[in-house]
């Protein structure tokens, strides 16, 4: 027989939903299932319905969150949000100004992972062009790139050495690719390569393209070090392609601290997560 507790626990259209007070990963897991049935729990509800504290409701959201499995909001907690799903490619002219404090934030806080001496890889992407504004006044340094965009971003004069990769255009990219490229890339080894995504997710990184996808991949196995440029929207978002996993990578450059589930399971891959300060 259910307790009168466990009866009290259950949500008028979920009869059968009952949250126990132990142990931990039982009551958690009903939770999660109680958090799905009503769409959002306040703490104060969920304590007093299953006769625990709010400390101990807390501690189980918060568990609850870094499994990627609900969203905390004020005072209580909601299902995670899905990944959203990009269905079409747009242009870089519609990208350049989305977002454009935080990819500047990205963009500077980048420029400061670079050495002198460095050769560096620049893949495509409105905040990778960012990224080759910055490093323009920066002499000693050699820039390898697919990217015209990444090119056309460097005001003059350009100080760096600048290599540019042939291939096929993507006219709405203004990017080269395909085998040229690829083999090309075969003959260069960098410092550090920056990478652009199209989305993040806990399954890893995401592109538009497929033949962009495999110009990252050789751009990262020709570097010693790979870091990805990616503004916070990108978060919880999945395109066409699956680049890699956080295995791949080294670090990742952003202007907001990601997802719980995705932080989870990029720093159990040892990637370092660098937030970019606000500008002044």
């Amino acid at each position: 027989m259910r307790s009168q507790r466990q009866q009290q626990a259950a949500p008028a259209d979920k009869a059968d939903r009952t949250v126990p007070i132990g142990p931990a990963r039982a009551r958690r897991q009903a939770l999660h299932g109680l958090i799905t049935d009503r769409g959002f729990v306040s703490v104060t509800d969920v304590a007093r319905e299953i006769g625990i504290s709010d400390m101990t409701v807390r501690r189980d959201l918060e568990s609850l969150e870094r499994d990627g499995l609900i969203q905390r909001s004020h005072g209580g907690a909601m299902p995670a949000a899905p990944a959203i799903i990009i269905p079409t490619e747009p242009s870089f002219a519609a990208r350049r100004d989305l977002h454009r404090d935080a990819k500047a934030r990205i963009a500077i806080k980048a420029a400061g992972l670079v050495r002198s001496g460095d050769v560096l890889g620049l893949d495509v992407g409105s905040t990778v062009a960012g990224l080759a504004a910055e490093l323009a006044s920066r002499a000693g340094i050699e820039i390898v790139t697919n990217s015209l965009q990444t090119v056309l971003a460097m005001p003059q004069p350009v100080l760096p050495e600048v290599f540019l990769l042939g291939g096929r255009l993507r006219p709405l990219e203004g990017s080269l690719c395909g085998s040229i490229t690829r083999q090309q890339l075969a003959g260069h080894w960098m410092d550090r390569v920056f990478i652009g995504v199209a989305g993040v997710d806990e399954n890893g990184l995401y592109d538009y393209s497929p033949e962009e996808a495999e110009v990252k991949a050789a751009f990262m196995q020709q570097a010693t070090a790979v870091t990805v440029l990616c503004d916070s929207s990108k978060f919880g978002r999945r395109s066409f392609v699956r680049v890699c996993g956080f295995e791949a990578i080294g670090s990742i450059v952003t202007d907001a601290e990601p997802p719980a589930a995705i932080c989870k399971i990029a720093r159990a891959a040892g990637v370092e997560i660098i937030i970019a300060a606000p500008l002044d």
